[in-house]
């Protein structure tokens, strides 16, 4: 899910400037108070709290082997302290000014970020635990179908003969309209298959990426299903087993059509029904459920393992709770 494969992108770098490193500002730098804390020992400042580039420009020693700067390092430590302990001192007499104009705040009622309702926190919050766990669960069956109908039942692997297409093609410096031939797959980005390869929302749908070498050239494509998707939906628009799979697939760049020749090296089912589902904890503790609800609960109501026999009355009831209702 691009949502949780991309949550690392264009995220801010912080790096301290008293101690240069990462993670935190001054304001909550533990190296002023450790230096004091040194200073009162009668020690030398300890370098390894900085970052290597300020270690390096302050490491210079004196003839008897003790720190050049000691004292400017002592200084500069100092200095953050003040201003740290003067930011504590300015809120607190903040505070106590408003206290003093308007009254002590009435203490809020505790409220779950995730379900919105009061008197208890994501910490504790049922809903939020069985969203996960039915999202898991459901991601897990829908990895078990994917390697029954298409893995084991196609032989589509490392290694298959495919048919492939395109509406153009660049093979060898020369673009081919309407391409048709065949390719083998040499690379499957087995640890994205999960429940987003069935959306098209572009916040949860997932790239599965596939390399496969035609006439020569090795093309690596994202979703590649378009052809298996369209040969297997029927006139009025349903989707057969294999359809169902892949609905987030697009048009662009070669196309999968089908499997002409399956592989000899397909994964155990052991290993492949493991991966992917770190995703879902990470998303319930980002988004709301109100939030997430409307993409996610349906993928629960379709591919989730007890969605029939007895326990999908239970099933039913946790679907309403996320907001969802099945259709009658």
């Amino acid at each position: 899910m691009r949502i949780y494969e991309e949550r690392s992108q264009n995220k801010r770098t912080v790096n301290c400037p008293c101690c240069g490193k990462e993670g935190h500002m001054w304001s909550t730098c533990p190296l002023p108070a450790q230096f004091a804390k040194l200073k009162k020992e009668g020690k030398e400042p300890d370098l390894t709290l900085m970052n290597g580039w300020l270690q390096r420009r302050w490491d210079s020693l004196n003839d008897d082997g003790t720190l050049m700067y000691a004292d400017r390092l002592f200084s500069h430590a100092e200095r953050y302290g003040q201003q740290q302990q003067m930011r504590v001192e300015n809120r607190e007499a903040k505070k106590a000014r408003q206290e003093r104009l308007y009254g002590k705040p009435a203490k809020r009622k505790t409220s779950c970020g995730f379900c919105g309702k009061e008197g208890h926190n994501r910490r504790n919050c049922d809903i939020m635990f069985n969203f996960i766990d039915d999202l898991t669960r459901a991601s897990t069956n829908y990895r078990k179908k994917f390697y029954e109908r298409l893995v084991k039942g196609q032989g589509f692997a490392e290694g298959a003969l495919i048919a492939v297409s395109a509406s153009y093609m660049n093979i060898g410096g020369q673009w081919i309209e309407n391409f048709e031939g065949l390719g083998i797959v040499s690379s499957i980005a087995w640890d994205k298959v999960n429940l987003g390869l069935t959306m098209s929302n572009w916040e949860y749908c997932s790239k599965l990426r596939v390399e496969m070498l035609v006439n020569g050239s090795t093309f690596a494509i994202d979703n590649p299903f378009r052809g298996m998707v369209e040969a297997d939906t029927s006139d009025d628009g349903k989707f057969g087993k294999i359809a169902e799979l892949f609905s987030n697939s697009h048009g662009y760049g070669v196309q999968i059509d089908s499997v002409m020749a399956p592989s000899e090296n397909i994964p155990s089912e052991e290993w492949f029904n493991e991966g992917y589902t770190d995703c879902w904890e990470w998303i319930a503790k980002k988004k709301t459920l109100s939030d997430v609800s409307y993409y996610l609960a349906p993928l629960i109501a379709k591919w989730h393992p007890s969605r029939l026999g007895r326990n999908a009355g239970k099933l039913n009831y946790r679907l309403s709770q996320y907001g969802y209702s099945r259709k009658k």
